[in-house]
């Protein structure tokens, strides 16, 4: 850990004031060409395409950002009317996203860890599609939020705290067991052995309805997913990803206020992570960690306006390789050359993250043109 926090200073001496932080004139116009909604799902159509060719080899890490692309797909053919040749694109991406989705099945036939129980589950875009009216605004000016932001940081010592940040980013949770067990407590009602996914397919028309579903967490689970504990680095989106579930859930004793302001702490606590990294440059270290931030906050129920930043959505398209993929080049198999894309060219929980990002902002911009 100590190398690391060297190596890693040493590459960002300098750059704590160059990198990612939006000036006052920046908008969405600057980028407007590069960041419209045709420009990302022509890049997500690449990403899927590397999918579609390497269909063997995909992981639940890439298959859960499809099924959340997908899920955006669905709303915008949903939203409206578009013009026929974006309509006819948007469908041909969705059935192939469909396809690439489809994957899971044979991965997990019969799942029974809690990581298995959870990807059966979530990768599922239907779970994703959006179950509320848009939420307006997500792209307005930003101008004061940002002064706030700036002015609040201004006296801080970047230096200072990337070395404090480092430190933290192990501590607290959940671990990633915890995360996939707290999950599946989310997800699961019954024993995970007795997980059946065409249950709710064999359902008559004139079947009795279900009962308002209830919560019941385990006492490790309630500790874990505290919003109490502080969090870092991973352990922090985990925990959000938690309330994201928790949300769409809609269990009857849960009151969705509290969950809603559950994902607006823990936002918040995140914002402080990203804008850090911002100002770093984005270190190639924390890019996929970046871009699972930006994902879930953009993703929560009424998202701070901060996530939704050109430059930041800027800064991680530029990501995007000419293969279609994300990759951190730390990840075992860079340079390694063969026929497998995935593994030559890809980092497939980076890659995840990526398709999931791409369609969610392409559904942000066309849903509020609605």
């Amino acid at each position: 850990m100590v190398v690391l926090v060297v190596m890693l200073l040493a590459l960002t001496a300098g750059t704590a004031q160059a990198g990612g932080t939006l000036q006052e004139g920046d908008s969405w116009k600057g980028m407007e060409r590069e960041l419209a909604p045709d420009a990302l799902l022509v890049r997500l159509d690449r990403l899927v395409n590397v999918c579609v060719a390497n269909y063997e080899d995909l992981t639940t890490d890439l298959l859960l950002g499809i099924a959340i692309a997908n899920a955006q797909l669905r709303t915008i053919l949903k939203q409206g009317p578009l013009p026929e040749p974006q309509r006819q694109f948007v469908e041909s991406l969705a059935k192939k996203c469909d396809f690439v989705e489809s994957r899971i099945e044979s991965i997990f036939n019969f799942p029974s860890g809690a990581n298995a129980v959870v990807s059966k589950l979530l990768i599922d875009s239907e779970f994703w599609e959006s179950k509320d009216e848009p939420k307006s605004g997500a792209f307005k000016d930003q101008s004061k939020s940002r002064r706030r932001r700036s002015q609040l940081m201004m006296d801080d010592d970047p230096q200072a705290l990337m070395e404090s940040y480092l430190e933290a980013i192990d501590a607290g949770g959940p671990s990633e067991l915890q995360s996939d067990e707290c999950l599946s407590e989310l997800l699961v009602n019954e024993s995970e052995n007795e997980f059946n996914s065409t249950a709710s397919s064999n359902s008559s028309p004139n079947s009795v309805p279900p009962l308002a579903k209830l919560l019941i967490l385990s006492r490790e689970c309630s500790a874990a997913m505290s919003l109490r504990k502080r969090s870092y680095g991973y352990h922090l989106t985990h925990k959000l990803l938690f309330y994201i579930v928790l949300a769409r859930q809609r269990f009857a004793n849960v009151d969705r206020a509290f969950v809603a302001d559950g994902q607006r702490t823990l936002c918040e606590q995140i914002l402080h992570e990203s804008d850090l990294i911002a100002r770093f440059d984005f270190p190639d270290l924390f890019r996929d960690l970046f871009m699972e931030q930006v994902l879930l906050c953009a993703l929560a129920d009424a998202p701070l306006v901060e996530f939704t930043n050109p430059a930041w959505l800027g800064a991680i398209v530029s990501w995007q390789n000419g293969e279609g993929c994300f990759k951190y080049y730390g990840d075992e198999g860079d340079g390694v050359i063969g026929p497998n894309a995935l593994t030559t060219h890809c980092s497939t929980h980076m890659s995840g993250v990526g398709a999931a990002l791409l369609g969610l902002f392409a559904r942000l911009q066309l849903v509020q043109r609605e």
